[in-house]
C-alpha cells in the first residue's frame, strides 16, 4: 500500500509565528499577521490577521476582490460601516477603504489580487 502525502495545513490564533504587518504610511501600526497561504507577488491567499485596540489600517484599494471574517471584536470602515464577530465580508475588486477597531479584533483574510495604498482623499 503506497504511502499518502500529508497535504494539510493548520493554523491557529494562538500559535506563535505572527509578524508586524507592513502598511505605507502607518509604519508603527499594531497590527501583526500570520502568513497562510498568501503569494506576495500575487496578492492572492490567505492570512491570519490581529489588530490591536485604537489600530487603523491604510487606506488602501484592492485591485481584486477581498473577503474577511470576524473572528472576535470589533471594525469599522471609514464610511462608518461597522462589522461585528461573526460577520463575512465580501469587497468587489476596484474598491477602497480602511478600517479601524476600538477594541481589537481578530480578521482571516483573503485576497484575490494586489492591493495599492492610496491617500486617504482618493477614497
Amino acid at each position: 500500500m503506497a504511502q499518502q502525502q500529508i497535504t494539510r495545513t493548520v493554523t491557529r490564533f494562538e500559535d506563535p509565528g505572527f509578524v508586524r504587518m507592513r502598511m505605507d504610511g502607518l509604519p508603527d501600526a499594531q497590527v501583526w499577521w500570520k502568513n497562510v497561504s498568501f503569494d506576495e507577488e500575487t496578492g492572492q491567499g490567505s492570512y491570519l490577521m490581529k489588530m490591536a485596540p485604537g489600530t487603523h489600517s491604510n487606506p488602501h484599494i484592492h485591485h481584486g476582490p477581498e473577503e474577511f471574517f470576524v473572528l472576535d471584536g470589533d471594525l469599522t470602515d471609514n464610511d462608518g460601516f461597522q462589522y461585528r464577530s461573526g460577520d463575512f465580508v465580501s469587497l468587489a475588486a476596484g474598491s477602497s477603504h480602511y478600517s479601524r477597531t476600538e477594541a481589537g479584533c481578530l480578521l482571516v483574510v483573503t485576497h484575490r489580487g494586489q492591493t495599492e495604498a492610496i491617500q486617504e482623499n482618493a477614497l
